[in-house]
């Protein structure tokens, strides 16, 4: 065998064709059976085709990255280029994500130096009516797609200021689709505040939201107006420099 050859990558490779002939998405037991691997190396590799944005895990399934949706969220260096001085002046992680099967999932993390632990929401699912990135998603979805999501959602509670209620949430939506953002303010985890705004494809339909973590020493009310105004022009030049080129 060549000296070049890599079998980690050939490994990768079969983990990738084999969850991509499932559209429904593949647990780990289910790739580590049928592709003849353990369960920690299947793992590993699951984790490595995460982070390099090959695949996107929701609860405990895989998919691959082209399963989810014509209208998609791009990633890579462009985004970057664009999100990242948020992330340096503002000292706040920032995330894209993207709505998915009733939740809206996380596929590219910016971690702020000191927050590094952020990486790991990369991946994760967000409950449409807390999360500030769910709640501007569902406020900015097609009216017939939000209407079938509220249906099928079960609004559960996560903190004390979640909102669980069809006919707060209704409200709060409405709201937020008029001043143009959503604000999480403890609703996920108590002390900590999300500030996003929806991202749109060149024909002005939603394809995701940019968001913003931070606790309510660092997220203060004072700097949301602020916030928001640096958040949208990103949310343009994602607009403008990647699906218009």
């Amino acid at each position: 065998m060549n000296d070049n050859f890599s079998t980690t990558l050939v490994k990768a490779q079969q983990i990738k064709d084999y969850i991509k002939k499932h559209e429904h998405g593949c647990t780990l037991t289910e790739v580590a059976k049928n592709v003849k691997l353990n369960k920690t190396t299947t793992y590993r590799l699951l984790q490595t085709l995460v982070t390099l944005n090959d695949l996107i895990k929701v609860e405990r399934c895989y998919y691959v990255k082209q399963q989810f949706t014509a209208n998609y969220l791009p990633v890579g260096w462009l985004a970057s280029r664009i999100v990242q001085p948020l992330v340096n002046k503002y000292e706040l992680s920032a995330f894209l994500g993207m709505p998915f099967n009733h939740q809206l999932v996380i596929t590219q993390v910016f971690a702020f130096k000191k927050r590094l632990i952020d990486f790991y929401q990369l991946g994760k699912a967000q409950a449409f009516n807390t999360s500030a990135m769910g709640k501007c998603a569902l406020a900015f979805m097609n009216q017939a797609v939000q209407s079938d999501v509220l249906m099928r959602t079960n609004l559960q509670a996560q903190t004390k200021n979640s909102l669980t209620d069809q006919n707060s949430l209704a409200y709060s939506l409405q709201n937020i689709k008029e001043q143009g953002y959503a604000l999480d303010d403890e609703e996920v985890q108590l002390e900590n505040r999300c500030l996003a705004v929806p991202v749109f494809d060149k024909k002005e339909q939603l394809v995701g939201t940019l968001g913003v973590l931070g606790t309510k020493a660092t997220l203060q009310r004072r700097k949301i107006n602020k916030l928001v105004h640096d958040l949208q022009i990103a949310s343009n030049q994602l607009t403008g420099q990647i699906f218009n080129n």
